[in-house]
């Protein structure tokens, strides 16, 4: 069996993964024995076929998870790819899935890539996860809310959504931890306004503040801040990880001489969001924040399937400024 599993809302599309490997785990393989998660981004056809026939006594099926293979820079590698899977699918005994982020926005695929993406969107269960309307957002705020015992009212949920610019990566992080923080029943706005701490966290600039100051010892002592507040390595990984992005983002427009207010509209951020990283921007280069962003990026692969010690990694990549 193949499954893709797609889109730029990458919060659901993980959710749903996880709930797939569960079932698996439950069902077939207690001892997770034959699960396995390949780097897609840069494994071969040798090294994906190697995880899907490596055998186990107890379990017959396999499941096997490929991350980011649209990432890959061998063409070589979806060509030999495609043509296995061509014969891979008349057999289901094992379960190959395929996750990936926002495909459609990769224009630059080539044709080797584009064609594995038109066999893997014909199969019977590809899923593409898009980016969710507002509507949608107050929906699935309220039953991530209800998950907790908890309810929480339109304005509350709009709130919500404003502070954290609709990431759900976020939004989930800070629901558990609103749930939590007290025993009523109801989420409130004054509660919202105390604890969520927005999408231009002052924290996190204050972190990107060290990190592009090369400042070490602030850097080090910052994060520790952060998980002494119980935040986890998921959240400061996003919180990260967008923070980069950004970054990147003001870098390339400072680079087109793109005034603050053109930057703030182009990008679509808050304006106050464009000021305080066109500081930061200025003290690297775009290739030091690619690089800075890809180190994020594969930390938070690792953190998703559960390899490596986020905290630890993250200390380290301060250290190597």
């Amino acid at each position: 069996m193949i499954i893709s599993l797609y889109g730029a809302d990458t919060f659901r599309s993980r959710r749903f993964l996880n709930e797939l490997k569960n079932k698996f785990i439950q069902d077939v393989d207690r001892d997770s024995h034959s699960f396995s998660s390949v780097d897609g981004a840069s494994a071969t056809l040798g090294q994906i076929s190697e995880q899907i026939n490596t055998g186990s006594l107890f379990v017959k099926k396999r499941f096997v998870v490929i991350e980011n293979i649209f990432k890959n820079k061998t063409e070589k590698t979806f060509t030999e790819l495609t043509l296995y899977l061509e014969k891979f699918t008349k057999s289901d005994d094992n379960i190959l899935i395929f996750h990936d982020d926002d495909v459609e926005a990769q224009k630059s695929l080539k044709s080797a890539a584009k064609k594995l993406l038109s066999f893997l969107k014909a199969q019977p269960y590809t899923q593409e996860f898009k980016t969710l309307t507002p509507a949608q957002l107050a929906t699935f705020i309220k039953k991530e809310v209800a998950q907790y015992d908890k309810n929480i009212g339109a304005s509350e949920a709009s709130l919500l959504i404003a502070l954290t610019g609709s990431d759900l990566w976020q939004i989930a992080a800070e629901i558990k931890k609103l749930s939590f923080s007290n025993d009523d029943s109801a989420i409130s706005l004054r509660l919202i306004k105390e604890m969520v701490p927005g999408a231009y966290d002052e924290n996190i600039f204050g972190l990107t503040d060290a990190i592009s100051s090369k400042n070490k010892k602030v850097a080090i002592s910052l994060l520790e801040e952060q998980y002494a507040a119980g935040l986890s390595d998921e959240y400061l990984l996003t919180m990260l990880t967008r923070q980069f992005k950004i970054l990147l983002q003001i870098r390339n427009a400072l680079d087109a001489n793109m005034s603050q207010a053109a930057m703030a509209s182009r990008l679509k951020i808050h304006p106050y969001v464009a000021k305080k990283g066109a500081l930061q921007a200025r003290n690297f280069t775009a290739e030091s924040l690619k690089n800075y962003l890809n180190r994020l990026i594969h930390l938070d692969f690792l953190n998703k399937t559960g390899h490596g010690d986020i905290k630890t990694e993250l200390s380290l990549l301060i250290s190597s400024l």
